[in-house]
């Protein structure tokens, strides 16, 4: 009798773990299936206009590596590490953030990605004379494979309160930080 109850409590426990192995494997299969759904892109640096003096080296790396992260959270794109795009597109970021469909074709291939989005920040002010802040993107997401630009526009946000600084990180939170959710929202809601 002490045989048969052990042997019946083995078999639930191995019962068990098989499901549960079973489980798991499906779960990490759903996994891949949702990561090879999405689109790979690259974010470059974006390059300040005439009218974002104010818009510094740190400011616009910090507004490469929010798009990238806001794109990568979005679920719907595989981001390339933002260094690893800097330091592929120093030496043609003029070019790409300029229009080159030819750079950012070339950029994409060497990164082995999908889509390149660059842009320029066509204005910055941080406390403007209404005491708001004001941010323009100007982007363009280019497909690797045809050279075709799939989206171009303009993200415009003004600070969703008065600035009570000049600061960057007051910016960042009240103007950059909600014009990122803006585009990331258009670029999510592409066919791509």
């Amino acid at each position: 009798m002490k045989n048969l109850f052990t042997a019946v409590i083995l078999g639930i426990a191995f019962a068990g773990v098989s499901l549960a192995h079973t489980s798991s494997e499906e779960k990490a299969g759903e996994r891949q299936a949702g990561t090879a759904a999405k689109v790979k892109v690259a974010v470059t640096e974006f390059t300040p206009g005439p009218n974002a003096p104010g818009m510094t080296v740190e400011a616009k790396r910090h507004l490469q590596a929010s798009l990238a992260f806001a794109l990568f959270e979005s679920d719907r794109f595989d981001v390339v590490d933002v260094r690893r795009t800097r330091a592929a597109s120093q030496d043609d970021l003029a070019a790409l953030n300029g229009g080159s469909s030819a750079a950012a074709v070339k950029l994409g291939k060497q990164l082995d990605v999908s889509y390149v989005l660059t842009g320029t920040v066509v204005e910055y002010t941080p406390k403007g004379a209404d005491g708001f802040g004001l941010v323009i993107l100007k982007t363009q997401l280019i497909e690797v494979a045809t050279g075709k630009v799939k989206h171009a526009g303009e993200t415009t946000q003004r600070s969703t309160s008065a600035m009570r600084t000049n600061g960057a990180a007051e910016m960042q939170t009240k103007a950059v930080k909600p014009a990122i959710e803006k585009l990331t929202a258009t670029l999510a809601g592409l066919r791509l």
